[in-house]
């Protein structure tokens, strides 16, 4: 703003200085001082004066009857400011005659630019609000990254994907071994319950006395390994897939406690023989 200023102070002044010399008839001079204002690049300072200065280039032109380049400047100035009008009280009415032949001349063209700004500036306080949004759920929220433990990922039933945030993998994984080691158990205990009391598991005195206990009784060992062999398969699948698919960190967002009503915004007090200000910024 310490360049600005002087700069902008700059401009206002050649510009004030081109609308005497044109008010006074000195239209060449207009002419001349305007075109050197105009030629100094597209700093701020020179597109705040610029739509004013082509006004008065426009009607220079026209003055010294250079019709011509008065219609192409004031082309120019409505390409950049479709809705610029004249105020018809500063300009010979020969001059405010032809600027409004250009107009409606232009004004499909001029149509379509309002158009295409009027959306263009739409689009803009979207993604303005969009920004707002983010910038305000960054200063109300903190990052937590939680940090998980890699022998996590070598525990069975689920354990591995939990830790890794996939519910439903844990899920399917816990379900389906605590399926087949629940199987396991149940069929060893019957196997246990049919087998002779006073032989070893699986050893019958007499099979053909026996027959149909020691049916249950292989049928319930074929079982309980079937069993066993499922859940060991599936428990070092979820294990193999807990450790390809294991991520070390994972980012937590979570809201911190409110503010004291009292610590926020700002907070004005004043004191003997003035005033003071106090502002409380908090994120």
């Amino acid at each position: 703003m310490l360049f600005a200023t002087p700069a902008l102070a700059d401009e206002l002044d050649d510009l004030i200085s081109a609308q005497s010399s044109y008010a006074n008839g000195d239209y060449v001079r207009s002419r001349q001082d305007l075109l050197a204002l105009l030629s100094r690049g597209d700093s701020a300072a020179v597109r705040l004066v610029r739509p004013v200065a082509r006004k008065y280039l426009a009607a220079s032109y026209f003055a010294l009857r250079q019709v011509t380049e008065a219609r192409r400047v004031i082309g120019e100035l409505l390409q950049e400011e479709p809705s610029a009008r004249l105020d018809r009280t500063q300009f010979e009415a020969g001059f405010v005659s032809l600027y409004d032949d250009v107009v409606r001349a232009m004004q499909p063209t001029l149509d379509q630019l309002i158009s295409d700004r009027a959306l263009a500036r739409q689009r803009a306080e979207v993604e303005r609000a969009n920004r707002q949004r983010l910038v305000s759920q960054l200063l109300h929220t903190e990052a937590q990254v939680e940090v998980i433990p890699r022998w996590q990922m070598f525990v069975p039933l689920g354990v591995g994907q939990f830790a890794n945030h996939q519910n439903g993998a844990g899920a399917i994984f816990l379900s389906l071994e605590a399926i087949f080691l629940g199987g396991s158990i149940a069929t060893a205990i019957a196997d246990r319950t049919v087998a002779s009391p006073t032989q070893p598991d699986g050893v019958w005195e007499n099979v053909g006395r026996d027959d149909q206990r020691a049916t249950i009784a292989t049928t319930m060992r074929i079982l309980n390994w079937t069993s066993l062999s499922l859940f060991a398969a599936t428990a070092i699948a979820g294990i193999v897939h807990a450790n390809v698919t294991y991520s070390p960190t994972r980012v937590l967002q979570r809201t911190p406690r409110p503010i004291p009503s009292a610590l926020q915004g700002f907070q004005i007090s004043s004191t003997q023989g003035g005033g003071s200000a106090s502002v409380f910024v908090t994120f």
